[in-house]
């Protein structure tokens, strides 16, 4: 048993003397990254590369050419999500496209350019009682019920309705703001604005059921009732349908933005 001990100490020797040094495994773990990044296998690469800053921290040398390596597949990459993103605004934008055609655009509204459905436009809808589609180029979108007359219900809620469904907006309290009242002498008009969830589903129950003869109820300290114009349940179908396919286009252009922002710093630095 004695004699074993040597003969296993001679063969770590030679084992040491004879096998490769840390500067020939350093780079053939280089070259094997850099392999892998030529046939574009960047996530094997990006391991490799790991291997190489954690196993030889040592080899300067190596770690160095590794880490240049690891910023031109970084800039591979990013260059990848760009021809992607690129892509894939066409994609949406060309979706968009026939979407727009009852839509035209307004800036009446302040310095923010909206849309505004064609047969909505404010200028025809002085004297109409109707619900109305809100959007603009963000995606945002949402209701707001228009009433007028000669004297007021005050309403600050709306009941849509057909054949024993319906959907019920939460109140909306007078505030000169999201509910308004105003008039000229003869007339008086009510604007509720239902934003953030106000609506309560009422948008969904419009959109989902637009080939319904759809009902409206303007609930106050009084009651009116309207039948929805065909082109005002479009106007809202087609402007919530819309504002999917606008989130998406700005979520796009946002990440677009964000990688052209790190190609630029990856190739000034």
């Amino acid at each position: 048993m004695k004699k074993i001990f040597p003969i296993i100490l001679l063969f770590s020797v030679l084992f040491v003397a004879c096998g490769p040094n840390r500067e020939e495994l350093a780079k053939a773990k280089f070259d094997k990254a850099q392999e892998l990044f030529l046939n574009k296998q960047f996530n094997d690469a990006k391991l490799m590369i790991d291997t190489i800053n954690e196993d030889f921290a040592d080899q300067i040398e190596f770690t160095t050419r590794a880490n240049d390596l690891l910023r031109k597949i970084t800039i591979d990459e990013q260059k990848n999500n760009l021809r992607f993103l690129d892509s894939l605004l066409v994609e949406k934008e060309n979706e968009l496209e026939p979407l727009l055609k009852n839509f035209t655009e307004s800036s009446d509204y302040g310095a923010k350019k909206i849309l505004i459905h064609k047969r909505q436009k404010p200028e025809n809808s002085y004297n109409r009682v109707y619900i109305r589609a809100h959007l603009d180029w963000d995606g945002n979108f949402y209701i707001s019920s228009h009433y007028t007359s000669t004297s007021h219900i005050n309403h600050n809620q709306i009941k849509v309705y057909f054949s024993g469904n319906h959907a019920l907006s939460e109140k909306v309290e007078e505030d000169g703001f999201q509910n308004r009242h105003f008039e000229d002498g003869e007339n008086v008009w009510e604007v509720v604005n239902y934003k953030d969830g106000k609506d309560n589903g009422v948008i969904d129950f419009i959109a989902s059921n637009s080939d319904q003869s759809l009902k409206v109820q303007f609930i106050g300290k009084k009651y009116y009732y309207i039948v929805m114009e065909k082109f005002d349940k479009e106007a809202i179908r087609d402007g919530y349908e819309i504002s999917f396919v606008l989130k998406e286009v700005k979520r796009i252009k946002d990440e677009r933005e964000k990688v052209k922002k790190e190609l630029s710093r990856l190739t000034n630095e």
